[in-house]
């Protein structure tokens, strides 16, 4: 997001700068979409349900990992006791044959748990992007909503660091600011919870 926001700036500029617009013509605001985005009260919302669905996948994958885990107690049990030389050779058999099923069963248990985690970390993972995106375009809207009513011609975000890890925006003047009001107004009417 901010490679973009950084390339849009670098066209705006270079756009301003071929049609000779004087400083006056244009309007220039600053926001810290970081902070935005932090402090949106959807965005605590989405994180608490993410986290909450998160603990309920953990929890189901702890009762599979028990049930593997008495699946092999189970088995170890079986094998041994299909080697015990006091027990007869057809109570052995019996034993082994029993030891093998229970063998399979671990198996398909594993297997299952493995499948369920993949699953579960790639729906969570696509519910979060889902999500990330719906904020972020709840933002932009708020932003171009407030852009377009102050008569801004760019909007720049202050949060971003170029690859020398240093602020994307060395100084700009507070009234340029627009992120506290932005929030004010994306959180106006929302509960938190």
């Amino acid at each position: 997001m901010n490679s973009i926001l950084k390339k849009t700036a670098v066209m705006a500029v270079l756009l301003l700068a071929c049609c000779r617009l004087t400083a006056t013509d244009l309007k220039i605001a600053v926001i810290d979409m970081d902070k935005v985005f932090q402090n949106y009260i959807r965005t605590k919302t989405v994180d608490s349900t993410l986290k909450q669905q998160s603990e309920i996948y953990r929890s189901w994958l702890k009762k599979l990992n028990d049930s593997m885990i008495k699946l092999d107690e189970q088995f170890k049990v079986l094998r041994n006791d299909s080697q015990n030389i006091a027990l007869s050779e057809t109570e052995r058999e019996s034993k082994r044959f029993e030891a093998q099923k229970k063998y399979r069963e671990l198996q398909e248990k594993k297997v299952e748990i493995e499948q369920y985690s993949q699953e579960k970390t790639r729906q969570l993972k696509e519910l979060e992007t889902k999500k990330r995106e719906e904020i972020l375009k709840e933002i932009n809207q708020e932003v171009k909503r407030r852009a377009t009513l102050e008569g801004y011609s760019l909007v720049l975000d202050s949060s971003g660091k170029t690859l020398n890890a240093i602020p994307s925006i060395i100084y700009f003047n507070s009234q340029m600011d627009i992120t506290e009001p932005v929030l004010r107004d994306l959180n106006r009417g929302i509960s938190g919870k």
